[in-house]
């Protein structure tokens, strides 16, 4: 069997929810960028959007009070 590097399935999404930091709801919807890899076998969780190759808002947006944030920048502010 021959493997080309890069040719493995590669992890499924595993970033936890999290917790809306203006009104503290768990019920958080991620907007990752790019797609789902048909090679694996399960399914992403049900709060997981694949936004394709342009993320054009907020990578997170909170279903209770609508707020939306970008992780990466939000924890480069922090530094």
């Amino acid at each position: 069997m021959i493997m080309i590097l890069g040719d493995e399935p590669p992890e499924p999404y595993s970033e936890p929810r999290g917790t809306c930091p203006v009104c503290g709801s768990h019920q958080l919807i991620h907007h990752p960028l790019g797609g789902p890899d048909p090679r694996l076998d399960e399914e992403d969780p049900p709060w997981v959007q694949w936004q394709g190759c342009v993320l054009a808002f907020s990578d997170r947006t909170c279903e209770d009070c609508g707020a939306g944030w970008n992780v990466e920048s939000d924890e480069d502010e922090e530094e």
